[in-house]
C-alpha cells in the first residue's frame, strides 16, 4: 500500500514540476522576471540539467541585471549542450549588452551555424558588427534576416541606421519607410528618417520626420538633439536652444547636447552661458577634449589670449593629434608675436596632414610677416589649391600688405580688373 502511495507521489510530483516550468515561463511573458527566475531556480533543484529551464533562468536574471548569474547560467548550459542554438543567441545578446562585441559575434555565428533560419540572430550578429565597424558585413546580416523574416520592422530599422552611418541616406529613407509600414508608431525609425532627410539637406521634411518622432515618443532625449540641429542650419537658433534645454531635462549629462548648447550660446553671444554648459560637459567627460577647445574660443572672443592659450593646451593634453586644435594654438601664439612657435604649429599639422589647408594658409602668413615672398607665396599656392576660397581670403588679410607688390606673391594676388 504504501508503495501504491510512492507512486502517486511521484506521478504528482513530476506534475507539480511541470507546473512550475510553465508558471515560470507564463511569468517571463509577462514581464514578472522575479517570480520566472524563482520558479526556474526551483524546478532547476530537481531538474539541474534541464536545458529550456537554465535558459529561462539565465534569461529572468539577465532582465533583472543580475548578469554575473546570468553568465554563469549560460556557460553552465553550454557546458552541458553546446550545439543549442537558442542558448548561443542568447548568450551572445547578454555579452552584446556587457559590451563585449567580438566575443558576442562568435555565439551570433555560431548559432546561425547551428540553426540557419534563425532571424534574431542575424539582426544581433549585424548590430553587434556594426558597433565593431564592420558595417557592410552588418548590411548583409539585416538583409539575410529580412529573407527570412520579411516583415521584421527591427532589421529594418538597423539596416537604415547602419546605412545613416555610411552616408547612404536615400538608401537608409527607404528601410526606415519598410519599418513604418510595419509599425507606422515607431519614433526611433521616425527618428531616422528625419538623420537620412537632413544629410539629404531636405531640412522642412526632417523636421516633420523629428516632429512624428517626438509626439510618438518624447522621452528621448536625442530626438530633440536631432531636431536641434536642423533648427540650427535653419537659422533658428531660439528653437535649437529650446530642443538643446528639453533633451538635457531628460539627460543632464548628455555629452554633446551640452557642448552643442555651448556652442549655440557662443554665437549668440552669451559668453556665461555657454561656460556653465562647457563646465557641465567637462563634469561629464572629464576627459574630452571638446570643453577646453569651446572654452578657449570664448576667452579669445573675450580678449583674454593667454587664457584662451592654456585652455587649448588642456584640450591639446587630451587629444595632441587634433589639427584643428593645434592650428588655433598656432593662432594664437600668434596673437602673442611668438611667431617661430606658431610657425612650428603650423609645420607640424602639415607634416602629419598635408591636406590641411587652413595650416597651409596661417604658414603663409607666417612668412609674410618674416618678408619672405617665396615661401609665403608657395604655401598660399597650395591652400589656394586646397581651397580656391583662400585667394579671397588673402586678398583681404593684412598679414599680406607687406609683400602684396613683391613677386611671386604680387602675381598670385593679382585682382581681375573686372574685380577692381
Amino acid at each position: 500500500m504504501d508503495e501504491e502511495f510512492d507512486d502517486f507521489d511521484d506521478i504528482f510530483g513530476e506534475e507539480a514540476d511541470e507546473d512550475d516550468i510553465t508558471l515560470a515561463q507564463e511569468a517571463l511573458d509577462r514581464g514578472d522576471n522575479t517570480t520566472a527566475l524563482e520558479l526556474a531556480e526551483e524546478y532547476l533543484e530537481d531538474h539541474p540539467f534541464d536545458f529550456d529551464a537554465l535558459n529561462l533562468c539565465a534569461v529572468a536574471a539577465a532582465n533583472l541585471n543580475d548578469t554575473g548569474k546570468a553568465l554563469v547560467i549560460y556557460q553552465r548550459a553550454l557546458r552541458l549542450d553546446p550545439k543549442n542554438g537558442a542558448l548561443h543567441h542568447n548568450y551572445g545578446v547578454l555579452l552584446q549588452r556587457l559590451g563585449s562585441n567580438h566575443e558576442a559575434i562568435k555565439h551570433f555565428r555560431r548559432s546561425i551555424e547551428l540553426q540557419p533560419d534563425f532571424p534574431e540572430a542575424y539582426i544581433n550578429l549585424g548590430n553587434s558588427l556594426d558597433e565593431e565597424g564592420k558595417v557592410e558585413e552588418a548590411l548583409h546580416c539585416y538583409d539575410e534576416a529580412l529573407r527570412r523574416l520579411p516583415d521584421a520592422s527591427d532589421a529594418y530599422y538597423n539596416r537604415g541606421f547602419a546605412l545613416n552611418r555610411l552616408g547612404r541616406f536615400a538608401e537608409a529613407i527607404e528601410s526606415f519607410d519598410k519599418a513604418l509600414l510595419i509599425n507606422p508608431q515607431d519614433a526611433a525609425s521616425h527618428n531616422g528618417r528625419g538623420f537620412a532627410l537632413a544629410g539629404l539637406e531636405r531640412e522642412e521634411e526632417a523636421l516633420q520626420a523629428y516632429n512624428r518622432a517626438i509626439s510618438r515618443d518624447a522621452t528621448v532625449a536625442n530626438f530633440y538633439f536631432n531636431r536641434a540641429h536642423t533648427l540650427q542650419r535653419q537659422g533658428q537658433r531660439e528653437e535649437a536652444l529650446r530642443d538643446l534645454d528639453a533633451a538635457l531635462k531628460i539627460d543632464a549629462s548628455f555629452f554633446d547636447a551640452l557642448i552643442e548648447r555651448g556652442m549655440l550660446l557662443l554665437e549668440l553671444g552669451r559668453f556665461e552661458e555657454a561656460r556653465k554648459s562647457l563646465d557641465a560637459a567637462h563634469r561629464a567627460d572629464p576627459d574630452h577634449p571638446e570643453p577646453f577647445f569651446y572654452r578657449s574660443v570664448i576667452l579669445e572672443r573675450k580678449g583674454d589670449i593667454p587664457g584662451a592659450l592654456a585652455a587649448i593646451e588642456e584640450s591639446l593634453k587630451r587629444d595632441p593629434d587634433s589639427d584643428y586644435a593645434l592650428n588655433n594654438k598656432g593662432n594664437l601664439l600668434l596673437d602673442l608675436s611668438r611667431v617661430d612657435e606658431a610657425l612650428l604649429c603650423f609645420e607640424t599639422i602639415i607634416a602629419r596632414n598635408d591636406q590641411y589647408a587652413l595650416a597651409h594658409y596661417n604658414r603663409a602668413c607666417v612668412y609674410a610677416l618674416r618678408n619672405d615672398a617665396e615661401e609665403a607665396a608657395g604655401s598660399l599656392a597650395r591652400a589656394i589649391a586646397l581651397d580656391p576660397r583662400f585667394l579671397e581670403e588673402a586678398r583681404k588679410d593684412p598679414d599680406f600688405d607687406a609683400l602684396r607688390a613683391a613677386p611671386p606673391l604680387a602675381s598670385l594676388l593679382l585682382v581681375p580688373e573686372s574685380d577692381s
